[in-house]
């Protein structure tokens, strides 16, 4: 019995011992953030990239419908895990490119269309290459957005296919070309813009009081 009271004993003790072993590795684990106030997780998330803060959301059950509360938005091609790497960002092939705005354009299509309406957007920032296709899902998501909600600041930084160091002229004609393709198919959403970014692309005489002219604000 005797023999049989010292095992429980020892298996009582390590019993214990395990449970406060667990308990305390529970407190190391302890989702601190998520247990934060709204107002300030999106004071926080909303200082970093939208995607990188999206992902951040996806992780806890409580956070998931803060993304529908953001004012501020930065979506960048670079986000996307194919381009993000700028290592690799030479060698990406064209369908590479193709795959990696494409998911940029939906992802700004979905967030511009199932955000919450009461929230006003104080700062929208789209960083994309100019492919026709890409172009025009977030130029009429940005309309549409301007449109049916409160939008203060927009800006679009745009970039090429091609690094400037290997444009030729015709690259840099045929560049200028699409964006104006682009401004005349989404003037509403240029319309609406505080500040415009372009690199690589050559216009003509007329082009930029044309550009100017849409660009109202």
């Amino acid at each position: 019995m005797k023999n049989k009271s010292g095992r429980r004993r020892r298996n009582q003790n390590a019993h214990q011992k395990t449970t406060r072993n667990k308990a305390a590795a529970g407190d190391g684990n302890e989702d601190m953030l998520s247990k934060l106030p709204n107002d300030l997780l999106l004071n926080i998330l909303e200082r970093v990239d939208t995607l990188d803060a999206i992902r951040t959301c996806v992780l806890s059950k409580q956070m998931l419908k803060l993304p529908t509360m953001f004012s501020r938005f930065f979506l960048s091609v670079s986000s996307i895990p194919a381009y993000h790497d700028k290592a690799r960002v030479s060698s990406l092939s064209v369908s590479d490119m193709l795959r990696t705005n494409s998911a940029l354009a939906h992802v700004t299509d979905n967030i511009l269309s199932t955000r919450s309406t009461e929230v006003a957007i104080s700062k929208l920032k789209i960083r994309f290459i100019l492919m026709q296709r890409d172009s025009l899902v977030i130029g009429n998501s940005v309309a549409r957005a301007m449109a049916t909600q409160k939008v203060d600041a927009t800006e679009f930084e745009i970039v090429t296919e091609k690094a400037y160091k290997i444009c030729s002229s015709d690259d840099l004609l045929q560049y200028g070309k699409q964006f104006n393709d682009f401004i005349g198919a989404c003037p509403d959403a240029f319309a609406g813009l505080r500040c415009l970014w372009l690199r690589n692309m050559r216009f003509g005489e007329l082009d930029i009081p044309n550009i100017l002219s849409t660009c109202k604000l």
